[in-house]
C-alpha cells in the first residue's frame, strides 16, 4: 500500500469515526429531549375542580394563587396553583346539567387530567353523621328510571355501567387527605347517589340507601362520573355531610353547610399537597 492509498484509507475512518460520533451525539440529545418532555409533562398535569355553591369553592378559592379567570357558559374558571399543583376550580352551579357542563368544560377547553367534586350532602345512612366525610368508592343517579322498560333503577339505556367507578389513586389519596380533621368527623369510602332532587323525606332516603346501598345524597356527583367515564379520565366525589335528608333538611343544611364545606376543601388541599 502506497502512502496516498493509506491516506485515503485513514481519511475515511476518521470521516466514518465523525459520524458514529455525530448520530451518538443526536441520539443522546433526543433520548434527553425526550426524557425533558416527558418530566415537563408530568409536572404540567392539572386538576379540575368542582364546587356547586360558592360556599363549597370560597376557601380553595382564597388558598390557591390565581393566574387567569375565565368566563364560560356562565361560569368562571380559575387557573392557578393549590399546594404547588395546577388546578382549575370553578363553581358549576346546582344540578347535575350545570355539573355535566362544568366538567367537559374542564376536560375540553383547560385539558386537565383528572376530576374532583367537592361539597355538601344529604346523610341517608344511619352511621353518617353531620360532618362527617364520604369518599366515593362510585357514583349512581338515583332519578335514572328506566324501569318500565325493564332496565335497573338508575340504569341510563344503552350505557354499559350502572355505576361510574371512582379511581383508586384519588380514593387513596382522599383517605389519606382526611388526617387533620376533627376528632368528631367520621371517613368512609362509599357509594354516593346523586339526583336532580333536594332530599327531605325519610321515605325516599331510605328507598335510596336501600337501592343503591349508597351512603350520601346530592346532586352533582353521578353526573361528573359519567363524564369522567366517557372521557376516561380519573376523578373522585368528596362529600360532607350537612343534612340528614329528612323532614327538616333545608334548615339543618343552613346551619351546617358552612362546616361541612370546610371538611371536604380540607381534604382537597390534602389530596393536592400529597400528589
Amino acid at each position: 500500500m502506497n502512502i496516498l492509498s493509506f491516506g485515503k484509507k485513514m481519511l475515511s475512518i476518521v470521516i466514518l469515526g465523525l459520524i458514529l460520533s455525530g448520530c451518538g451525539q443526536d441520539t443522546g440529545q433526543a433520548e434527553s429531549e425526550e426524557t425533558g418532555e416527558t418530566e415537563s409533562k408530568q409536572e404540567e398535569e392539572t386538576v379540575g375542580i368542582i364546587g356547586p355553591m360558592e360556599v363549597e369553592i370560597d376557601i380553595l378559592r382564597s388558598n390557591m394563587e390565581v393566574e387567569n379567570e375565565e368566563d364560560i357558559a356562565g361560569m368562571t374558571f380559575y387557573e392557578g396553583t393549590l399546594k404547588g399543583e395546577n388546578i382549575v376550580l370553578v363553581q358549576s352551579g346546582i344540578g347535575k346539567v350545570n355539573a355535566s357542563v362544568a366538567a367537559q368544560i374542564l376536560i375540553s377547553e383547560f385539558n386537565v387530567d383528572a376530576l374532583i367534586n367537592s361539597g355538601v350532602a344529604g346523610s341517608i345512612h344511619p352511621d353518617v353523621g353531620l360532618g362527617d366525610i364520604v369518599i366515593s368508592t362510585q357514583t349512581v343517579h338515583h332519578d335514572m328510571d328506566e324501569t318500565a322498560k325493564d332496565y335497573e333503577p338508575g340504569q341510563i339505556p344503552d350505557m354499559d355501567v350502572l355505576y361510574f367507578k371512582a379511581d383508586e389513586e384519588l380514593i387513596s389519596l382522599a383517605k389519606d387527605g382526611t388526617e387533620g380533621l376533627p376528632d368528631y368527623v367520621d371517613v368512609f369510602t362509599e357509594t354516593v347517589a346523586t339526583g336532580d332532587q333536594f332530599i327531605d323525606s325519610e321515605e325516599k332516603s331510605e328507598w335510596i340507601n336501600e337501592t343503591f346501598d349508597a351512603y350520601v345524597v346530592e346532586m352533582e356527583g353521578a353526573a361528573v362520573g359519567q363524564i369522567a367515564y366517557l372521557n376516561d379520565i380519573p376523578y373522585v366525589v368528596i362529600r360532607s355531610a350537612s343534612d340528614d335528608a329528612g323532614e327538616e333538611a333545608a334548615e339543618i343544611q343552613e346551619n351546617f353547610v358552612e362546616e361541612a364545606a370546610q371538611n371536604s376543601s380540607h381534604v382537597i388541599e390534602e389530596i393536592l399537597d400529597n400528589m
